[in-house]
């Protein structure tokens, strides 16, 4: 069978891509809380059955986790679909889970809706659109009897949208994972080739409460937070001024990847006639490739230190949270070449290679010595976790060609 019948096979099953996508949208998969994995399971196992992998579900150890603050409930279970055929190892890794619905959306956000050739979905972009591209080229492949050039693994895991330790790392630390990797994130026609890493820090600035007349007996932990906030937003400036070699798009701070530094939450005081005894503010920090995190976290704990002095607060503590490695690739790396060749081969056009400032779970995957080529089915009017999030239908037929071409036609 020739890759045009192929092509043309995507084409007819337009229609079954759009129902797959639905139902895919229609789970709650939904972190946190994530109870929606098993349900997720159930539905995707009998699917790569049938197209001739060897479905395992792998569940993340309890132990594990417990080291995701946050309100989880149910089993992180993952999917490992397998099929072997005595070739170099490759691995297409999707993620299930989605980010929560908070804005206003002009449809409704988990059914899936249709509208002027586009999808509409929480997820439909990050990245339930590229599992169900994945499972249209697979079934091409094997209704028309293709081979593939590669032993496939396919990961459908979670917790990505959390990190810490979502379900990847488990499946790598545990051999799951083989060779190199293809994940589906980002816009369709761009290769991520850079994600920065993330911590997040927690500081809590401490008091004593009064009421206000009695100010004198009280220590005011907002008012005594500053100081350290103050420290913090200098290092800020000097953490901000380090570029990276990666490419992206370009910013009011210029062509390359920054880091990024945000005091994005901050909280304290119960009552306006109460001088608060607590202070806590929260930084998002993401740190470029180059960056070490050991020397990201003991830089910050330096500043808090520097503005504790300046302060009154009883105490002050910092809790780091270690949420995501960073991720740095290279435009040679082979899976990076062959997805480009096989976008081209498709499209006609060259990708893009750039870097971006948001984090994903493959940067562990690649620091445990995997390549990784990062591309995804959405575009610049996505809206990616934020309302009305949306891919084109043909950017998801597009790229299950891309896959089939890579997969099965490509010489390797």
């Amino acid at each position: 069978m020739g890759e045009a019948e192929a092509f043309s096979m995507v084409d007819v099953l337009k229609g079954e891509a759009v129902d797959l996508l639905r139902e895919l949208v229609k789970i709650d998969t939904v972190v946190p809380p994530g109870r929606g994995y098993g349900e997720m399971v159930e539905f995707l196992e009998p699917i790569f059955s049938e197209l001739g992998f060897k479905a395992e579900r792998v569940t993340v150890p309890e132990e594990k986790v417990r080291a995701i603050p946050l309100p989880l409930e149910g089993r992180r279970v993952n999917l490992v679909a397998r099929r072997e055929a005595d070739r170099p190892p490759l691995t297409i890794y999707a993620h299930m889970d989605v980010v929560p619905v908070e804005e206003k959306w002009s449809v409704p956000p988990f059914e899936g809706v249709v509208r002027d050739e586009r999808i509409y979905g929480r997820g439909v972009a990050d990245m339930k659109g590229f599992i169900a591209a994945v499972i249209v080229a697979l079934r091409v492949m094997h209704e028309l009897g293709l081979k593939p050039n590669y032993d496939l693994t396919c990961v459908m895991c979670t917790d990505e949208e959390v990190g810490v330790y979502p379900g990847v790392y488990y499946l790598t630390d545990n051999g799951y994972v083989r060779g190199d990797v293809i994940c589906g994130e980002m816009v369709h026609g761009v290769i991520g080739v850079g994600f920065a890493g993330s911590v997040h820090f927690k500081v809590t600035v401490k008091g004593r409460s009064a009421h206000t007349a009695m100010w004198w007996t009280a220590v005011n932990a907002i008012e005594n937070a500053l100081p350290v906030l103050e420290e913090v937003l200098k290092l800020r400036e000097r953490v901000t001024a380090r570029r990276s070699e990666v490419p992206t798009i370009p910013t009011p701070l210029g062509d390359r990847l920054t880091p990024v530094f945000s005091v994005n939450v901050i909280s304290g005081g119960v009552k306006d006639n109460v001088i608060p005894s607590e202070c806590k503010f929260i930084v998002d920090r993401r740190y470029i490739p180059e960056e070490d995190e050991e020397q990201v976290i003991s830089e910050f704990v330096e500043a808090v230190e520097a503005g504790k002095a300046k302060s009154k607060a009883l105490s002050v503590d910092v809790d780091a949270l270690r949420v995501y490695k960073p991720f740095k690739t290279s435009p040679e790396a082979p899976i990076v070449r062959r997805l480009a060749e096989a976008v081209k081969h498709v499209t006609g056009s060259q990708p893009a290679f750039i870097g971006v400032a948001g984090s994903t779970d493959m940067g562990y995957v690649a620091q445990k010595g995997r390549d990784v080529a990062i591309m995804g089915v959405g575009d610049v009017a996505s809206n990616f976790h934020g309302a009305d999030e949306s891919i084109k239908i043909e950017d998801m037929l597009t790229y299950a060609k891309e896959l089939i071409h890579l997969l099965c036609f490509q010489r390797t």
